[in-house]
């Protein structure tokens, strides 16, 4: 299994995004992502949950995770 990670600053935004589009697309039998912050936010900003709703991709329960 390979894991890849996706890091920005907040872990809040961009690395959310990129760790979702990539589970939803990859073989979960062959990889999987994960994603953190170096300073992560409280939460995962609203206009990020409503954007990637709106592509099917329910990212509402996901927390900022410290890298």
């Amino acid at each position: 299994m390979i894991t890849v990670l996706f890091a920005c600053v907040h872990n809040a935004g961009r690395s959310q995004i990129a760790a979702a589009l990539f589970n939803r697309y990859a073989d979960p039998a062959k990889a999987r992502a994960i994603s953190a912050g170096t300073q992560p936010a409280a939460r995962v900003h609203p206009e990020v949950v409503e954007a990637m709703r709106t592509r099917g991709v329910d990212v509402s329960g996901a927390t900022p995770q410290k890298l």
